[in-house]
């Protein structure tokens, strides 16, 4: 049998040894819990206006924003306008080199030349073809020319007029152009 002095003994010994382990519990979520400590700056209050200072990064972009281009294309041979100078409506911004448009309108002006000298020739061949068509129709209704030469005459005819109203439509054209 146990002795009641073992027995006191063992309950002081567990007791003894839950308390060491609560107390070590609590003394350990004590000094976990501590939080950093955190420096405040204090100042005698006074009067005073605050000035806001932010650092930021980004792009500086104007509220309207106009974009130039030209009509043509072409070599810049003179710039009156200075950077950032304001401007009127139809003041000159650049000159572009002009013998590029000068040989374009010197070749327009060839081709309406060509179309017109085009469409009078074209008058004369169907004038003649007409005079010829008229002759041949006359000896095939006297039976003295064959029905093709009489058709061919006749279709030559027909090509010489819608020759003449192409070189006619030519012209305008060419002038447009």
């Amino acid at each position: 049998m146990t002795n009641p002095k073992n027995k006191r003994r063992r309950k002081l010994i567990v007791f003894s040894a839950v308390g060491l382990v609560l107390a070590g519990l609590t003394l350990g979520a004590i000094f976990r819990k501590r939080e950093p400590v955190i420096t405040v700056q204090t100042e005698k209050v006074t009067r005073r206006n605050i000035t806001e200072l932010v650092v930021a990064n980004g792009k500086i972009q104007p509220v309207l924003q106009v974009k130039i281009s030209p009509e043509v294309s072409g070599e810049i041979i003179e710039l009156p306008v200075k950077e950032g100078q304001q401007v009127k409506k139809g003041e000159l911004l650049v000159k572009i080199k002009p013998d590029t448009y000068i040989a374009n309108v010197k070749s327009a002006e060839a081709q309406y030349m060509s179309a017109t000298s085009g469409k009078d020739l074209a008058e004369g061949s169907r004038k003649k073809a007409e005079l010829e068509f008229k002759r041949h129709e006359e000896l095939f209704r006297g039976k003295l020319d064959s029905e093709s030469t009489f058709l061919e005459f006749q279709t030559g005819y027909g090509i010489a007029k819608a020759q003449e109203e192409s070189a006619i439509h030519q012209g305008p054209l060419a002038k447009a152009a």
